[in-house]
């Protein structure tokens, strides 16, 4: 059955700005394909109210999200300019719910890349950084039960992001290592390729979903490929995260 993208977009929007992002009512109504649209025309309202698109981050880049969904996907999720915050910020923990910190990988697009299949080469050659990050996110409040497209729809939890040091100089990312610490209590360690896809693939990835939905990768775009893992958001709390050889990235919870 085909939605009403617009119609299911404007119920959305009335649900969310009373809280609502996961109405009842349209929980099982959407397909995979479906929630990708109406994430995208959502984005648009945001947009037409005075916001500006930063970037993308790419869902299910890991072996055990997926088989945790069950589902062989690369979901897009926006991230908003006026989200993007360089490292050393200080963020509100309390306007996250059920927040979340991830260590993850960030690329710089400094020219525009669009079509089915761009391959590894043409993605090395437009992007022009490679940083550390992290992403802010939460598991925002719904009437309903959990549904996949409804979550695809509302962005994959996706929040912020926090920009760290990086390099122009790509070298094999599968290798790097990153070691995440809390108040400077080491808390998490892990190797790129032990936990995530081929992160050029995931761009591949990212970039062919934005082309069968109209849109294309911008220069200046951000794009984060996926966490090396999961961390609760608290007040008080400062994180760092050192990749190495690549750059650090730290944030502050208020």
């Amino acid at each position: 059955m085909t939605i009403d993208v617009a119609s299911v977009a404007d119920q959305l929007w009335k649900a969310r700005a009373a809280g609502d992002f996961r109405p009842a009512s349209l929980v099982g109504a959407l397909t995979y394909e479906d929630g990708l649209a109406v994430q995208l025309a959502l984005l648009d309202r945001k947009i037409a109210a005075g916001e500006q698109l930063g970037g993308w981050k790419v869902g299910l880049t890991s072996p055990r999200a997926r088989a945790g969904i069950g589902f062989d996907q690369r979901p897009f999720g926006h991230i908003l300019a006026s989200r993007i915050f360089p490292t050393g910020s200080r963020v509100d923990a309390s306007i996250l719910t059920k927040g979340g910190v991830e260590p993850e990988m960030m690329f710089t697009f400094g020219e525009t890349v669009e079509g089915p299949d761009p391959g590894a080469g043409r993605l090395r050659a437009a992007v022009e950084r490679v940083s550390a990050g992290f992403e802010l996110n939460e598991f925002r409040a719904g009437s309903g039960g959990p549904d996949f497209p409804l979550m695809v729809a509302d962005g994959m939890a996706q929040w912020g992001i926090v920009e760290g040091s990086g390099t122009s100089a790509v070298g094999d990312l599968s290798a790097v290592e990153v070691t995440m610490r809390c108040n400077g209590e080491l808390r998490a360690r892990h190797v790129s390729r032990d936990v995530l896809d081929d992160h050029w693939s995931s761009l591949g990835r990212l970039v062919e979903v934005l082309h069968r939905h109209g849109r294309r990768m911008e220069a200046g775009h951000r794009v984060i490929t996926g966490a090396f893992c999961r961390m609760d958001a608290r007040a008080g709390d400062r994180w760092t995260a050192d990749y190495a050889g690549l750059g650090t990235v730290e944030v502050d919870l208020a």
